[in-house]
């Protein structure tokens, strides 16, 4: 009797040894996988403060980091930012890219009460979205914008949280006189202009360089893309896109005919 409950004892021991062997083993591909999950890109709602749904996606990090905010221009949708993002994830810096209301897949529409009603809760909803994932260093944010809406957005987003936005990168667009008195009166803040002469709203190249010449950053940087021949006046920016066939030198569709630009805003 004693030698069976010897051997069973020894059966016992030898089972529970080779266990523990076998999980510690398995230890890292689960550390792995788990630190897989957490940086996988996921798509996410955010409730504006009237009830509406906005559609973004998340670009997380490997590792902790600043974030940063990404705005579409408006006959386009948060997927035009998707090559950047992951670029810009690559990098350490932790992505959130959003369908603007009315856009994409997100709710609600862009009516002209929009403005004054629900624009700065949708943008907030975004930030604090942000800020509020691990690993975001919530004081060094950045935000980026394609055309009048992007830009609008991405300089007001600064406006509003001007202690955590740390630079800007904005592309084909324009803002409006508050905004402007922002960027002229934010020496502190790095900003990257993008324009082209190709650009099938030509005006935006004035626009841009307004922008440019408003800052008074000694970090900002101008980067304009020459032609030989200025694009035809067709359209001004809207969100009809049977108005105007792109000609990829309008925001986010610089990055079809000049692949350089994602990593020129990831610097």
């Amino acid at each position: 009797m004693k030698q069976m409950r010897l051997l069973l004892f020894l059966t016992i021991t030898v089972l529970g040894v080779s266990a523990l062997a076998q999980d510690s083993k398995n230890a890292p591909a689960t550390s792995a996988l788990q630190s897989q999950s957490s940086t996988a890109v996921r798509a996410v709602g955010l409730k504006s403060p009237d009830g509406i749904v906005l559609r973004a996606t998340y670009y997380p990090a490997a590792k902790p980091g600043p974030g940063v905010l990404l705005f579409h221009q408006s006959n386009r949708t948060r997927t035009s930012w998707d090559d950047a993002a992951r670029q810009l994830a690559a990098a350490g810096i932790h992505t959130l890219t959003v369908d603007s209301r009315g856009h994409g897949e997100s709710g609600g529409k862009l009516e002209r009460q929009y403005w004054a009603q629900s624009w700065a809760g949708d943008l907030d909803a975004a930030f604090q979205y942000l800020i509020s994932q691990p690993g975001v260093a919530s004081d060094v944010i950045g935000a980026g914008g394609a055309g009048w809406l992007g830009v609008h957005n991405s300089v007001e987003t600064a406006r509003r949280h001007s202690a955590a936005v740390r630079s800007l990168a904005l592309l084909s667009g324009e803002t409006l006189n508050p905004q402007l008195r922002f960027l002229r009166q934010s020496s502190q803040l790095p900003e990257l202009f993008v324009v082209s002469d190709e650009d099938e709203y030509p005006p935006t190249r004035e626009a841009m360089e307004w922008l440019y010449i408003t800052s008074s950053s000694p970090a900002k940087k101008f980067i304009h893309y020459s032609a030989a021949q200025d694009a035809p006046w067709r359209w001004y920016e809207t969100d009809d896109v049977s108005k105007v066939a792109a000609n990829g030198a309008h925001g986010t569709d610089l990055f079809k005919t000049h692949p350089d630009l994602p990593g020129i805003i990831v610097d």
